[in-house]
C-alpha cells in the first residue's frame, strides 16, 4: 500500500537514523537502569520476586539482564517470565455482572523492566510525532 498521500498530514516521518536510533541494541546499562527505576514496595510478581530482590541482589542476578535481551533480538521469552496474576476487585458491595468488577493484573518484575525499556524508547520520539495540543501521552512529573 502506498502511504505518501498522508505524508502532508503527518507532523513528522522518522529519519533513518531516528528509527534505528529506537530499534538500536538494548545495552545492560538500560536494562540495569529499568530494574532500579522500578519502587522497591511494588508488589511482587507471580514468582514472588520484588523490584527490591533484583537491586539487593543484582551482582548475583544481573546475568538476568541477558534473557532480557534476548528477549529483544529473539522476541522469544520463557512462558515463566511472562506470567501474569489476574483478579476480579469488586467494585460495589455486592456485584452482579462483570462490570461490576475491576480487573487488576500482577506482573513479574522482568514483563516490568522491558515494558520499561520500551516506553523509553518511545518516549524518546513521542515529541516529534504528537502535537504540543495533544498531551494525553506526555509525562508529567
Amino acid at each position: 500500500m502506498d502511504l505518501r498521500y498522508l505524508r502532508p498530514w503527518a507532523r513528522h516521518i522518522l529519519t533513518k537514523d531516528e528509527a534505528r536510533a529506537i530499534i538500536r541494541p538494548v545495552t545492560i546499562d538500560e536494562v540495569k537502569t529499568a530494574f532500579f527505576d522500578i519502587e522497591e514496595d511494588k508488589a511482587p510478581g507471580p514468582d514472588g520476586f520484588s523490584s527490591g530482590f533484583f537491586k539487593a541482589a543484582w551482582p548475583v542476578v544481573g546475568e538476568v539482564s541477558n534473557a532480557i535481551i534476548d528477549f529483544f533480538k529473539t522476541g522469544r521469552l520463557l512462558k515463566q517470565l511472562n506470567a501474569i496474576l489476574l483478579t476480579l476487585i469488586p467494585k460495589v458491595r455486592t456485584p452482579n455482572s462483570v462490570a461490576d468488577f475491576r480487573p487488576i493484573s500482577c506482573c513479574n518484575v522482568i514483563y516490568k523492566v522491558i515494558t520499561k525499556i520500551l516506553v523509553s524508547r518511545i518516549r524518546e520520539i513521542l515529541e516529534l510525532l504528537i502535537s504540543p495540543s495533544q498531551n494525553a501521552l506526555s509525562r508529567v512529573d
